[in-house]
């Protein structure tokens, strides 16, 4: 009897050895699961009048540079990339345009064009686009940062977009704007001719712009939010809080956006976001909105389009913010530069030398005149 108990003692233990290797494979496969966030049923939306099926989560690739990320959303099911002739000074497109290479059929790709005053200048950006994607058309096109009213109804550019359909070069065209969104938006539902807005919208945003994107995905706009991460700070510099799944998800409970292109730089943040896809805004999520929200007051421009007063010497003070948004948030100096060399504010930013006060004014208590006078020394 001592042998026989000796034998079960001996079995029950190997049997809680097991069941404990188990249960431990078990927890690290659910580890590994939880890490990869792997999209089993990504989510679609129309693309407007486009009637493209896009993912609600697409991808913004301007500030990646790595392959790996643009594949790894792939496999996550993201369908929408959005690049531009300018990122990277063509780099980017050539990325993306590798990625795809024998898949190009199974992905939507949206690029941008600049140089709105020469035709020639346009046709050439885009034949440029065209060589480095690997491709003989798009399937978005936009102008890249209008700025007015006037520009979103200038006919000479709808006569190009007109051109790049007819041509077979663009399936589909619209204009991309990082301010003024909301009266531009409106215009666009008014001339009833683009087919897609791509637009600063984040949680920081007002009801004006919310109502201008109902207004226009109402017309058959495809409304493309862009910038909704606010920043796009790390975690590390806001002391562990990482609100980014939960400023995406607050954006994707507006139905009148087709989808979102967070712009995303690892495999880690584009498995954090794809994941996204599907699920709703809860609790804890507005929770940590409002902790984000104190961290960006009076920090940085959320490009939410709530300044007021123009400056009488046409500075454009929201290219400049949203530089040195690039430089704090995207922590890349690069970019930051790139976007303010590109702009029309430096022909005018040393007129601010001799301000004693800004007649802009931010909502959201930002310093603007402070802003470029960061400006000035970290970008002149």
């Amino acid at each position: 009897m001592a042998s026989e108990m000796g034998r079960r003692s001996f079995l029950k233990k190997v049997s809680a050895i097991l069941v404990g290797t188990a249960s431990g494979q078990i927890l690290e496969v659910g580890r590994v699961l939880a890490k990869t966030g792997k999209v089993s049923s990504p989510e679609y939306r129309t693309l407007g009048k486009t009637g493209l099926k896009v993912t609600t989560v697409g991808m913004g690739v301007m500030n990646c540079s790595d392959i790996a990320v643009v594949l790894r959303a792939y496999d996550l099911g993201v369908n929408f990339y959005d690049t531009a002739d300018c990122y990277m000074g063509g780099r980017n497109e050539e990325m993306v345009g590798k990625a795809f290479k024998g898949k190009r059929d199974k992905v939507f790709i949206q690029t941008k064009v600049h140089d709105k005053d020469d035709e020639k200048k346009m046709r050439d950006s885009v034949e440029r686009s065209l060589r480095r994607l690997q491709t003989d058309y798009l399937d978005v096109l936009v102008w890249h940062g209008l700025n007015s009213p006037q520009e979103v109804s200038n006919p000479k550019l709808q006569d190009f977009m007109v051109k790049m359909k007819k041509e077979g070069k663009a399936r589909f065209t619209g204009f991309s704007a990082h301010s003024r969104m909301a009266p531009l938006l409106r215009e666009a539902a008014k001339i009833d001719f683009h087919d897609v807005a791509l637009v600063s919208y984040n949680f920081t945003h007002s009801k004006d712009l919310r109502d201008a994107v109902a207004l226009a995905a109402k017309s058959g706009i495809g409304v493309v939010a862009m910038k909704t991460q606010s920043g796009g700070y790390k975690k590390e510099k806001m002391e562990g809080l990482n609100p980014h799944q939960a400023a995406l998800k607050y954006i994707l409970r507006d139905v009148n956006v087709s989808a979102a292109v967070p712009g995303v730089t690892t495999t880690e943040e584009i498995d954090e976001l794809a994941s996204v896809m599907g699920s709703s805004l809860a609790r804890q999520d507005l929770h940590a909105l409002d902790k984000y929200q104190a961290f960006l007051q009076g920090r940085v421009c959320t490009l939410c389009g709530g300044c007021s007063g123009e400056c009488p010497y046409g500075i454009a003070y929201g290219d400049l913010l949203r530089a040195l948004m690039y430089q704090d948030g995207y922590e890349n100096p690069r970019l930051a530069r790139e976007t303010f060399l590109g702009s029309r504010a430096t022909q005018t930013l040393e007129t601010c030398t001799g301000c004693s006060s800004c007649s802009a004014v931010c909502k959201r208590g930002l310093n603007i005149r402070e802003q470029i006078q960061q400006a000035r020394t970290l970008l002149a």
